[in-house]
């Protein structure tokens, strides 16, 4: 019934104790079963790589009929808990186990939060309004009021890059018009804010780069790829930008994506001008940062590039709104990147302002002064 093909337990496997016995889940399959005591001896007995003809063989003679081990192997293999080397799950798992230097730890969170499907407008605000029909608000922020203590400061200045910074906004009502198209300097300021290395140091490692954004252990995990729609002189297409060299190149692609489409469908951002995408390289870090926390690191430093672009489309008076809401599948397809150890975190949407916002966007700008 079998060929004799390697074949061993997945190693982002991970077994969950519920009500009705124990649950499998693979996040790399993104599968999951119940399992029983024969699916549990046959995972144990396939630890490494073993003939599966041979090994179902003998596991017949110990933990039930061949039938009955026959039919729970072919369960397993479907979930992709077990997983036969040579196949592209199989290629895929080797992967995973030979360069994630993070383990099931960080593994469960970040695979198993990639290819998210989104839900469209209407039934995002459905959810939304019912939310708020029947579960009481929640305070977005804390005060010392009542306090004795209270210390008092004095309020910051209103000049220099605190006037950029109070002027910032997520705003994503986009003039998509043709002659609406940014410039290419200004698409230059919000990569360069984020991205451009300053500079090199030397130290005992190898040179480190410097930017303007800070990055645990200097190891630079992100690079930017753009996808350009509305910029002067600049053909639409997809490029990755050089932060050491401060340049562009146009990455094979047969089709521009919509950029709803690489935002998950979020129709709002339609008319943006350009999309920075940030892709993560984790080996970068992982090279140093062994412990799962090199991954909440890599997390961390998407928010401070991103928000250095947003500052700098702010202060060349441009539209711009970040996003995490990505089709993962339709990233990784249009850049080619590896979807093991090269990830698409954040985004960051921008473009010539409309007067007209959409749906996502706050409609009343009034500010309470303090």
């Amino acid at each position: 019934m079998f060929r004799e093909v390697p074949v061993r337990r997945s190693r982002a496997l991970l077994l969950n104790f519920e009500a009705d016995g124990i649950a499998g889940y693979d996040f790399l399959s993104r599968m999951s079963g119940h399992l029983h005591p024969t699916s549990i001896a046959i995972l144990s007995a396939f630890s490494d790589w073993r003939p599966l003809s041979s090994c179902v063989s003998e596991l017949s003679h110990k933990v039930g009929s061949y039938s009955v081990v026959a039919r729970e192997v072919i369960r397993l293999l479907d979930y992709g808990f077990l997983i036969v080397a040579g196949t592209s799950l199989g290629d895929r798992n080797e992967k995973y186990d030979r360069e994630w230097a993070w383990g099931p730890i960080a593994g469960l969170y970040h695979f198993s939060i990639k290819y998210t499907q989104y839900l469209d407008a209407s039934s995002s605000i459905a959810v939304m309004a019912e939310r708020v029909r029947t579960l009481p608000q929640i305070s977005l922020f804390k005060t010392n009021a009542g306090d004795a203590r209270v210390v008092s400061l004095p309020p910051p200045r209103d000049d220099g890059c605190f006037a950029v910074m109070k002027r910032r906004r997520s705003y994503r009502g986009f003039d998509g018009r043709p002659e609406a198209a940014i410039t290419k300097e200004q698409l230059r300021d919000c990569l360069f804010s984020g991205l451009g290395i300053v500079g090199l140091a030397m130290t005992d490692i190898g040179e480190l780069p410097l930017k303007m954004t800070p990055s645990g252990g200097a190891r630079n995990p992100y690079e930017a790829y753009v996808f350009a729609y509305n910029v002067r002189n600049l053909p639409r297409g997809v490029y990755h930008y050089s932060a050491l060299e401060n340049s562009l190149a146009p990455t094979p692609l047969d089709k521009l994506p919509l950029v709803e489409a690489v935002l998950g469908g979020q129709v709002w951002f339609s008319g943006a001008a350009a999309l920075i995408l940030l892709v993560a390289n984790f080996a970068r870090t992982a090279w140093k940062y062994r412990h799962p926390t090199g991954f909440r690191v890599v997390l961390i430093e998407a928010g401070h590039i991103a928000q250095n672009m947003l500052l700098a489309a702010t202060a060349n008076d441009l539209a711009a709104a970040p996003t995490c809401a990505l089709d993962d599948a339709v990233i990784e397809d249009a850049l080619d990147i590896d979807p093991v150890m090269e990830s698409a975190i954040y985004a960051v949407a921008i473009g010539t302002r409309s007067e007209a916002s959409t749906i996502a966007d706050l409609v009343d700008w009034s500010v309470v002064e303090h």
